[in-house]
């Protein structure tokens, strides 16, 4: 119950504000800030005040609950969302002319943001299934979100529950369920939000009859049977597919239990089939249902959906105001990137009626707006502001410093997902609930197609709304941070030989310096700046796309990085000569006839003989003392024929051995025999260049040969 949330919410605030009034400014006890600095004596007082004042706003909102009323209901908010082309766009457009006709003004207000619909024109449009169902109208109309899909619905939120009140979830009879479908199913059951279903494209039917003027129901009965027969078994099949996802439904007409059962309307947005049914349902249900929720009272609820500058009026905000007014000269407050933002309206505005459209300006001015409904605000300073956020108004009995720090609630879970100055990738999009969503989604990806589990992608820098020049400098910074980190592992390396901070061939850093960019436009001037310094923005409307340009960038860098390591890659390998005649040239090159005891042999492998017995145990094998370097293996052949490689199934291999220049040369008999056994010369550097990027094309056998090659070598 909202009351009783906003009656707790109230008496723990109280309860706070007591504490800090009994608390004496002057008594020994200090206090502390969340950081654990200590509070000046004007701080406590600031605090004091701040508490003071949330609790009698919360009081106030709680009196403003409890004198809510049946009889004095708002307008319901719709949704509409649904995979792409199921003919969510077309429902909404077949929706709004539904109520002009002749070019009158058919009592149909198109809203900033929204539609709306006065009941006195849903009735008139819906009477003959008003008639057939014997039902009255108790809502004063209908607002439709404008903007079909996931947008609108993740953005119309109030601290985690939807300001949407019903949404329509648009299914193509003609394909069922699909991937969109059920992940717009996953999000109205994670926000509970209630539903029902268009399912659309009835007049894609082979022998429809369309009768767009008589409720669906009738239309369905009057068509030929094998119309009714196709009907049956593509709506079957929806059936089975949405119980699939733990849904009971049925068709709104057979539907004897609304809180057990989906509602499904067969409709058509082309010809117009069902949508009488559909606006019916939604002007119904919610006074059936939601009585609770659409109950209006004065408390301010009210959503950013847009910033965005417009000729003559400067840079505007449209906000759907669900509950409350808003009044000329309101001051507000509101949440924006760089903090809040506190600013007086300067105007509110609502488009012109559709038969003032001669009217030179194209809107009209309000000194007052009342909820449900969609207006723009214009006011200073707002270029900044968060679409999806919540806005406050500051009133006589407020205290500016609380509202700031609640408007920037909405913020505040969001940044905490951000790695500030460390590695990650620049995450924009074109609003908060959105944003929310895809930093989620980039956190808990989901699984690969084998159903491991994929990496999440850390985000070092967020931004809302188009991909500006100041965006891909901030990402720039990741680019810049990188390099510095090459040069310097590079002049560590020169100076000691060893990779001290870690060497750039095994880092895929450099993947991070991108811009996701989850349904926003980018500016002329960003993408040639983002040319100019190397950083691509990667551009979707749907999470996944990004996810998975994401993937291919780091795939590239990995393949990229994975060609320069094979040529300094060193494969373990062990082997002996076969025996005394199988010397073939006793200097450089030398020409040996061998057997592969363990690993791989393959071109170009740098080897070495040790001063110690080869016991192929890692428990027992010695270290080496002393190491010939003997040289490169520059050609294999098996039978008289050259081979890549060669292993202990091979059997045995011709190998010719070349020294590079200024090697020392070592006498056969004197330095080496026929007895001597041969390791490849492996060192930390080419272990890890391994276990980056070949550690798949090395068996595990040979793994356990690393170890003990690393034992002979004294490799730590």
């Amino acid at each position: 119950d909202a009351a009783g949330d906003w009656e707790a919410k109230a008496a723990a605030a109280e309860e706070e504000a007591a504490e800090e009034e009994s608390g004496d400014d002057d008594s020994g006890e200090e206090e502390y800030d969340s950081d654990g600095n200590k509070l000046s004596k004007t701080q406590r007082r600031a605090r004091k005040s701040k508490r003071a004042a949330e609790s009698r706003r919360l009081r106030r909102m709680e009196k403003n609950l409890t004198s809510r009323s049946r009889d004095n209901l708002r307008c319901p908010i719709i949704c509409v969302l649904g995979h792409v082309d199921t003919g969510k766009t077309k429902i909404l457009d077949k929706l709004r002319r539904t109520n002009v006709q002749d070019g009158e003004a058919g009592g149909i207000t198109q809203q900033i943001g929204a539609s709306y619909f006065p009941v006195e024109n849903i009735i008139e449009k819906t009477k003959p299934v008003m008639d057939l169902h014997k039902v009255t109208y108790n809502v004063p109309g209908l607002l439709t979100i404008d903007t079909p899909g996931h947008e609108s619905f993740t953005n119309l939120r109030t601290r985690g529950s939807s300001l949407c009140d019903l949404a329509v979830l648009v299914v193509d009879i003609m394909h069922g369920l699909e991937p969109q479908t059920v992940e717009s199913i996953g999000l109205l059951k994670k926000r509970k939000a209630p539903f029902i279903i268009a399912l659309n494209k009835i007049d894609r039917l082979f022998g429809w009859v369309s009768k767009p003027d008589q409720p669906v129901e009738q239309t369905l009965c009057e068509q030929e049977q094998n119309v009714k027969d196709e009907f049956e078994n593509r709506y079957n099949f929806v059936i089975t597919q949405l119980a699939e996802q733990g849904l009971n439904a049925c068709t709104f007409y057979n539907n004897r239990d609304v809180r057990s059962y989906i509602n499904i309307v067969p409709t058509s947005a082309i010809s117009g089939d069902g949508m009488m049914d559909l606006l019916f349902l939604l002007t119904t249900l919610p006074s059936r249902m939601l009585v609770d929720q659409i109950m209006y009272h004065e408390n301010l609820e009210s959503t950013v959906l847009e910033v965005k500058a417009i000729e003559g009026l400067g840079t505007t905000m449209d906000v759907i105001l669900v509950n409350g007014r808003l009044r000329e000269k309101d001051t507000i407050v509101v949440c924006g990137l760089d903090g809040p933002i506190v600013t007086q309206v300067r105007s509110l505005l609502t488009p012109q009626p559709m038969k003032e459209m001669r009217v030179k300006t194209p809107y009209l001015h309000h000194k007052e707006v009342r909820g449900a409904q969609g207006v723009k605000i214009c006011a200073n300073g707002i270029e900044r502001a968060l679409a999806g956020s919540n806005l406050l108004v500051l009133g006589d009995d407020d205290d500016l410093e609380e509202l700031k720090d609640d408007v920037m609630k909405d913020i505040g879970g969001i940044l905490k997902k951000v790695r500030k100055n460390e590695d990650g990738v620049y995450v924009q999009s074109s609003t908060l609930g959105s944003l929310e969503a895809l930093l989620e989604f980039l956190e808990r990806p989901g699984v690969d197609r084998d159903g491991n589990p994929n990496k999440p992608i850390p985000v070092s820098g967020i931004g809302i709304g188009p991909v500006s020049k100041f965006d891909v400098m901030r990402c720039g910074v990741m680019l810049e941070r990188e390099r510095e980190w090459v040069k310097m592992c590079e002049k560590e390396y020169a100076a000691t030989g060893e990779w001290v901070s870690g060497n750039p061939m095994n880092s895929f850093k450099e993947a991070y310096a991108c811009i996701l960019a989850f349904n926003v436009p980018v500016l002329p001037d960003a993408e040639k700046l983002a040319k100019e310094i190397g950083i691509p923005i990667y551009t979707a409307e749907i999470i996944y796309h990004l996810f998975d340009a994401f993937t291919k960038r780091v795939n590239d860098i990995k393949q990229r990085k994975k060609e320069e390591a094979r040529k300094k890659a060193v494969y373990p390998v062990a082997f002996k000569i076969v025996d005394e005649r199988c010397v073939f040239n006793k200097k450089d090159p030398y020409i040996l006839g061998v057997d592969v005891l363990e690993g791989e042999l393959k071109l170009g492998t740098p080897v070495v003989i040790p001063d110690v017995k080869w016991t192929g145990n890692a428990q027992t094998q010695e270290a080496a003392k002393e190491l010939l370097e003997f040289g490169q293996v520059m050609s294999i052949e098996k039978d008289k024929k050259p081979v890549e490689s060669a292993n202990r199934l091979t059997g045995s291999v011709a190998i010719r051995i070349e020294q590079r220049r200024n090697m020392k040369e070592y006498t056969f008999g004197r330095h080496w025999n026929h007895e001597s056994f041969f390791v490849s010369k492996l060192n930390r550097e080419s272990i890890d260049l391994l276990k980056e990027h070949f550690r798949d094309d090395v068996p595990k056998e040979d793994w356990k040969l690393v170890v003990k090659i690393k034992k002979v070598l004294g490799i730590p």
